[in-house]
């Protein structure tokens, strides 16, 4: 069998050996000449690219400066592709005579380009930019019209050409024909007689291939002998191994079905393209539990359309999109139960190619019950923070190593801006808000940089001039940052009130030294004062010296009413409290004030404008105390209008606060600023003959009666004081 096949082998190859070399010879021969055509209309048509692309860069010049001027990029990236075209003609083999011409065009291209860089890059001297204009516009024609000529003389020789090859081709296919009607009729003859020879080998090996295919790995060729035998053998070795692989395959299977049915999270495996795409090609039992179906009812369903909320099935082609192009995607979106129940998921899903097939794999984990740890965190943070930012105090979180601020509260923001971020309180410390002690290491840290013990201080912020106190500071680990909480309470109006209790402390002890100083001097000043009046009774006194002791006698007069004014500061009568109109009080007191001689009403000019509330209600009071009150200020008011004014006494009932409101002001030239701060103050005067004592004793009085006194500069000139009384029902 081998002889036969051998000798029969041998002269067919031999006749297609010649009939192929002939053949091969003429199809090569043919497919040169083709090539060398195909070639040559290349270079043609990259001659007519190159000429376009140079008349594209003429019109961006010839548009420049009209308003369909390209971009200077537009030009830029045309001058960079027809110099790329210019440079891809020198890649072919020309002749001699050629390369030399491309050269030149090369040149000129060059040209060309040094002339546009330098259209665009003049600037200042407009008569050399019109002349760069007509030279690039010259240049850019030439360069046009040589490779119009160079393609219009190459385009006559290829034709002359191309015509005689396609008539050298028409000659050899003649002779293909009649070899080609030859060779099978030939071929046929010899094939029948070696075809009877291998009709049974080849029938029993058909029948053992489909047998295998079908699935009977355990089928064995036998009968066959010769070369047919060994491929028998062969075919029997290669079906046991094939039998052995897939029984590897299978427990391989088993295994992965295991590890797939087993794990936690659902796992799906979709179609990735197609209108199927999303179809659950696969799922685990996870996948099914999760969503509450059956694993038969789960495998008819499409994710995105089935399973996927609302809004994420929308966006469900993006991300199979993204996944298509190689890209494995995490995200978080929301699936619906059976019952449509909707709760969100954390999806994993890339591409899996399978027997040239496309798939996505996808890993869902239900993360209800994180949504759930996140959501109580960020209500817990809001709630934190609303608390915070509802408190009245200075509250800031900042890094002890770096000073740089996480946090502040929104009373600090107010104060300072939004300083989150910055460098700790370096912003204060620069100036702008004044010198704090925030940053010292010596408070906050120990030299080995652990955190010092509890501290506090008090500081005064120069934004809005009120003091504060940090204590009990708080100190934490947060994300590896040693960092610190401050809280820094307003302290201002307790130590104002400390101020004026140790004010008070001070005036008392000044009040008993003084109220024992003043008796004695009183006694004395009694016995002095009746030993002058005896001396200036005499008759034989002449009239000058009793003009002197008349004098000493006002004197002594004025130092007692010092002394009166001095106890009663020192030791003030208690309150004879019952039922008082305030209106009747302040009517009286003026009145009984404009009949004293030393008001002179109608030398200074003063007008007196009474405007008293006729529903006042009555209340509780010392009549006599509060009617000294009102005297002080309308005699301070007289004093301040020595070129005469407007003197308004002013009564109101505020129900709001349940008091009697009295305002009483002058039209005079006001007390300076920090006077007016200290105008209550004991021994505080702006009269050259005051004892300083007045307005101290009001402001007591009017507190002895639980209300308040104030007073501040007018805009129009003048003083207003202020009087508030709580309205104590009989």
């Amino acid at each position: 069998m081998k002889k036969k096949i051998i000798i029969g082998l041998g002269v067919f190859s031999v006749i297609f050996l010649l009939g192929g070399l002939y053949i091969i010879t003429t199809i090569e021969s043919a497919t040169a000449t083709l090539d060398n055509l195909i070639t040559l209309h290349q270079v043609e048509i990259l001659r007519e690219q190159l000429l376009l692309q140079i008349k594209r860069v003429q019109a961006d010049i010839n548009l420049k400066n009209t308003r369909y001027a390209r971009g200077i990029d537009t030009v830029i990236a045309n001058v960079k592709n027809m110099e790329k075209m210019a440079d891809g003609c020198l890649d072919c083999h020309h002749s001699e005579d050629m390369t030399l011409r491309l050269e030149h065009l090369q040149d000129d291209v060059d040209d060309y380009k040094k002339a546009i860089s330098r259209l665009f890059t003049v600037r200042a001297n407009v008569q050399r930019l019109e002349e760069e204009e007509d030279r690039t516009f010259r240049t850019g024609e030439e360069l046009i019209t040589s490779v119009n000529n160079m393609i219009t003389m190459a385009s006559s020789k290829l034709e002359r050409k191309t015509q005689a090859s396609l008539r050298d081709i028409a000659n050899t296919k003649a002779l293909l024909y009649a070899l080609v009607a030859v060779l099978p009729a030939f071929t046929g003859i010899l094939g029948f007689l070696f075809i009877r020879g291998l009709t049974h080998p080849v029938n029993v090996l058909l029948k053992a291939t489909r047998e295998i295919k079908s699935g009977e790995l355990d089928h064995k060729i036998v009968g066959l002998k010769d070369e047919f035998g060994e491929v028998a053998d062969s075919f029997n070795e290669m079906s046991q191994s094939l039998e052995e692989s897939m029984r590897s395959i299978r427990e391989n299977e088993k295994r992965y079905r295991l590890l797939f049915e087993s794990a936690g999270d659902a796992i799906f495996m979709l179609e990735a393209e197609g209108e199927d795409a999303g179809r659950i090609v696969s799922a685990n039992r996870a996948a099914a539990d999760m969503h509450g179906y059956t694993m038969d009812e789960l495998l008819k369903l499409n994710l995105i359309r089935d399973l996927d909320s609302q809004d994420d099935s929308s966006d469900a082609p993006e991300r199979i999109k993204r996944m298509l192009n190689g890209e494995w995607i995490k995200a978080e979106i929301y699936h619906k139960t059976k019952d449509g129940t909707v709760f969100p998921v954390e999806v994993s899903a890339g591409l899996l190619e399978f027997m040239g097939h496309k798939y996505i794999l996808a890993f869902d984990r239900d993360i209800t019950e994180r949504k759930k740890s996140e959501e109580a965190i960020i209500r817990s943070y809001i709630m934190f923070v609303t608390v915070l930012d509802n408190i009245d105090a200075i509250i800031y979180v900042a890094d002890l190593k770096t000073y740089e601020i996480l946090y502040i509260n929104s009373y600090t923001r107010k104060l300072f801006g939004d300083i989150e971020g910055k460098t700790c309180w370096q912003t204060l410390q620069s100036g702008q808000y004044g010198p704090c002690a925030f940053c010292s290491n010596d408070k906050l840290l120990n030299p080995d940089g652990s955190p010092a013990a509890v501290y506090h201080w008090e500081f005064q912020n120069t934004v809005n001039g009120r003091w504060y106190e940090i204590r009990d500071s708080a100190i934490e680990w947060i994300d590896g940052r040693i960092v610190r909480m401050e809280v820094a309470n307003d302290v201002t109006e307790r130590r104002k009130l400390e101020e004026t209790l140790k004010r008070a402390e001070q005036m008392k002890l000044v009040g008993e030294w003084a109220a024992g100083l003043a008796h004695e001097i009183k006694n004395s000043l009694a016995g002095i004062k009746i030993s002058v009046e005896v001396l200036g009774a005499e008759a034989n006194m002449p009239e000058e010296d009793k003009e002197t002791i008349f004098r000493a006698v006002e004197e002594i007069k004025r130092i007692e009413m010092l002394l009166k004014s001095l106890l009663s500061f020192a030791k003030p009568p208690k309150l004879q409290l019952s039922g008082t109109d305030i209106n009747e009080i302040i009517d009286k007191t003026i009145d009984f004030s404009l009949k004293r001689s030393y008001m002179k009403t109608e030398e200074t000019e003063i007008e007196i404008v009474k405007e008293l509330d006729a529903g006042l209600p009555r209340t509780r009071a010392d009549a006599q105390q509060l009617q000294q009150v009102f005297m002080n200020l309308l005699l301070n008011a007289r004093d301040a209008m020595k070129d005469g004014g407007t003197l308004t006494a002013k009564s109101y009932y505020d129900a709001k606060e349940d008091a009697i409101q009295v305002e009483i002001s002058d039209t005079g030239e006001g007390v300076d600023d920090m006077l007016l701060e200290k105008i209550f103050q004991p021994f505080i005067t702006t009269k050259s003959k005051g004892t300083g004592l007045g307005l101290a004793i009001s402001k007591r009085i009017i507190e002895q009666h639980g209300g308040s006194i104030s007073a501040g500069n007018k805009p129009g000139g003048g003083v207003i004081f202020y009087i508030s009384l709580p309205v104590k029902h009989e």
